[in-house]
């Protein structure tokens, strides 16, 4: 069994705000739902953590890192409570939410490659793991509220959490410093997602 993975104290960091960005974009979609204050909560901690609980899981972690550091529960409880009551002026197509969301798309990736590397799993492992991570949570939502998850539609979103995670496996066996690693990995993930949000660049469907 797996019971401690320590990270970085900057990716540890970056963890909690992606935490947080998850779980504000959560309790938005509550709200354009119509979902009560529970549902807001729930989404938010779905969206933040449903990801995370998917990897450690898979991985064998124990406890989970949301268990095992009750900060990113907190944070997503938090933050759900403060955009149902605070929120309802925010729309979810906003640039300033759409960049925030690509950065926790980094942030997680990064995360969730970072763990799987630590837990000595193969390319394919770290690079499913990863991406895992990234979009499990926003999956979950989309499914709890009877969508169709973000990551089957045309939109360049799981794959920019791929181009990340690719990032990491070619950084890592260059045995690039941690912070080139980083800050790699979410340029490329972040990079990639609002490029192609601006340009409307889709896959093919």
């Amino acid at each position: 069994m797996i019971t401690v993975i320590q990270l970085p104290a900057a990716v540890h960091a970056l963890d909690l705000f992606g935490t947080a960005v998850f779980a504000l974009t959560g309790a938005l979609r509550a709200l354009t739902r119509k979902l009560d204050l529970m549902g807001a909560v729930v989404l938010a901690v779905v969206t933040a953590l449903g990801g995370g609980m998917m990897r450690d899981a898979l991985i064998g972690r124990h406890p989970p890192a949301v268990f095992a550091d009750q900060t990113y529960l907190l944070i997503a409880i938090v933050v759900g409570i403060a955009v149902f009551f605070w929120g309802r002026t925010i729309r979810e197509q906003e640039s300033w939410l759409i960049t925030f969301d690509a950065i926790g798309l980094g942030v997680f990736t990064l995360v969730g490659a970072w763990v799987a590397d630590q837990t000595g799993l193969g390319n394919i492992g770290i690079l499913f793991i990863a991406m895992l991570t990234a979009t499990g949570g926003g999956a979950l939502r989309a499914m709890l509220v009877t969508e169709i998850p973000f990551i089957l539609k045309k939109e360049i979103y799981a794959s920019a959490s791929l181009f990340g995670a690719l990032t990491y496996l070619a950084l890592s066996t260059m045995d690039c410093s941690n912070t080139v690693i980083i800050w790699s990995v979410m340029l490329m993930t972040t990079g990639s997602r609002l490029l192609a949000w601006r340009l409307h660049l889709n896959l093919p469907r």
